[in-house]
């Protein structure tokens, strides 16, 4: 049997670029590192609307690591994220999350705020640059999906913050 490069036809990884791999990655991270502060705000948000959402959030961002991870074995990765460990724009922090813990009521919802609009915000604009940039059809179909779940996410935490 000959295979896909022998035949002409181009094997699911071989669509994939290292642009797509790189946004599957960082995504994956962004989401995994939010989980913990997601964790947080139902035990310390004084807003049962901040609360609510980082429920949903949480539920959202495990949902999304599934699509995210699907999209990387197509296209043939594996083995351990390189970005997991990484500080970068829109991941908590180990103090952050420590700080925040810390925090209960008005302060916390106003920090978890930040934290939770820097994280969407990262969110959007990476997804935004795969979509524009990528490579495979799958992940920027993924990548205009999540940017407009994301940014109706930061519409809902501007109501939550808002009452």
């Amino acid at each position: 049997m000959p295979s896909a490069a022998s035949s002409g036809v181009a094997s699911p990884a071989s669509e994939f670029t290292t642009t797509d791999v790189a946004w599957l990655q960082l995504t994956d991270a962004l989401h995994t590192r939010a989980l913990p502060l997601l964790e947080l705000a139902p035990r310390h948000a004084a807003s049962r609307s901040l609360a609510g959402l980082a429920v949903r959030l949480g539920k959202a961002h495990e949902a999304g690591r599934g699509r995210l991870r699907a999209l990387l074995a197509q296209a043939g990765v594996s083995g351990e994220n390189p970005h997991t460990r990484h500080d970068m724009p829109g991941m908590p922090t180990a103090q952050d999350l420590e700080t925040l813990a810390g925090l209960r009521d008005n302060a916390f919802d106003r920090r978890f705020a930040e934290l939770l609009r820097a994280h969407l915000e990262q969110l959007v604009l990476v997804a935004n640059g795969e979509r524009d940039s990528g490579g495979a059809a799958a992940a920027r179909e993924l990548a205009e999906t999540m940017a407009r779940e994301h940014s109706d996410d930061l519409a809902e935490l501007d109501r939550a913050v808002a009452a």
